[in-house]
């Protein structure tokens, strides 16, 4: 049976470990920043509801990693001094790699990295607020210097985005937003022509004689938006109305089925829509499958158009129709934006938009009746 002595020895132990535990966290979360003093010993002591002894063990700890600095006769400090190789370190946090956009972004990202002789980390969110927030916790315990921020398509994105834009740069990192704004003009962002590209890309459609068009949308993040709002002009400088039915938000979050269900719903309209605008190209080459798959003939019956001109949608059947958007460029510049900051430049209300490209394919056909050739 373990003597007294040893179990006060295990649980003081204990309380140090988790002492420390919660202090790292409070400076790693960003709860106290870079250049923060930390509350006084007695104030944790009451907060933590534990010895000044312990409180001081777990403080004197992390002045050891050199998360925090004393000054004497003022207190503890948060430090979040970097070596010469963590100067070099940046990192991508995204919602999910592999798909889509995201994955040009990184790539680009990554290329221009290892040029200007960085090292870039990725960091997925999985869609999820809590997930997002211990990868931050974790970038800023690797001490990364800079992190690149593509639209994290949470339950609340915005909200999201700034809690974690703050704790990046409470731990004196640079941040640089892609495909993405933020209300602060102390973050750069770029980005592609959302609005202006989509407006031209309808007005095509509406050129070659569509009416009942439909669009399917996601996650209201400002990139997003801006897609809806690029639409929704061209439609109404035409004089044509949007029916409610017409215009939908996918209901899967899973990137791999989105627009599936929906072409389900438009079938089954009394008034199906004779063209489809998708939000990005992930979700029209869903739509295209489903429709084969329900025998509905695209561009015969209904025409398609993407966004992004991934590279699967110039080899689709029929090729597909979309805007093509500069995403290795966009992950490219972000990576010279942080650059330039960690270089001492500041840049303010620095939000670029780079311009994008219509790619016409067989998926628009001629117009609603018209059999292509």
């Amino acid at each position: 049976m373990p003597s007294r002595q040893v179990i006060e020895n295990c649980e003081d132990s204990t309380r140090y470990q988790a002492a420390k535990a919660l202090l790292r966290r409070k400076v790693l979360s960003g709860e106290v920043g870079h250049g923060e003093q930390l509350k006084p010993e007695l104030d944790l002591c009451r907060d933590l509801n534990l010895s000044r002894t312990t409180v001081r063990k777990a403080v004197a700890s992390l002045v050891e990693e050199g998360l925090l600095v004393r000054q004497r006769g003022r207190g503890s400090f948060v430090n979040f001094s970097r070596t010469a190789a963590q100067q070099r370190l940046l990192a991508f946090l995204m919602c999910q790699n592999g798909f889509g956009a995201v994955s040009l972004l990184v790539q680009g990202a990554q290329q221009r990295a290892a040029e200007l002789g960085y090292q870039l980390v990725l960091a997925e969110s999985q869609n999820d607020a809590a997930v997002a927030f211990e990868q931050v916790v974790r970038l800023n315990e690797t001490r990364v210097a800079g992190t690149i921020i593509a639209p994290l398509q949470t339950l609340t994105p915005e909200r999201t985005t700034a809690a974690v834009v703050r704790a990046l740069r409470q731990a004196d990192q640079r941040v640089v937003l892609v495909d993405d704004f933020s209300a602060d003009d102390a973050i750069p962002s770029i980005c592609s022509q959302n609005r202006e590209a989509m407006h031209k890309l309808t007005c095509h459609l509406i050129k070659k004689g569509y009416r009942r068009i439909a669009f399917l949308s996601s996650v209201k993040l400002e990139g997003v938006m801006e897609r809806e709002e690029g639409f929704c002009e061209a439609m109404r400088e035409h004089g044509i109305e949007v029916p409610p039915e017409y215009f939908l938000e996918v209901a899967n979050r899973d990137t791999q089925v989105q627009g599936r269900q929906e072409v389900d719903v438009f079938m089954a309209m009394r008034q199906p829509p004779e063209a489809i605008v998708c939000l990005h190209d992930l979700i029209a080459l869903n739509v295209m499958r489903r429709c084969e798959e329900r025998g509905w003939r695209v561009p015969d019956d209904v025409a398609v158009v993407g966004f992004d001109d991934l590279p699967q949608a110039a080899v689709s059947n029929p090729p597909l129709t979309t805007m093509h958007q500069p995403l290795l460029e966009m992950g490219r510049r972000a990576v010279e934006l942080l650059v330039r900051q960690l270089e001492g430049e500041t840049l303010t209300a620095h939000h670029e938009r780079l311009p994008c490209n219509f790619k016409i394919r067989r998926s628009c056909g001629s117009g609603p009746g018209v059999s292509r050739p």
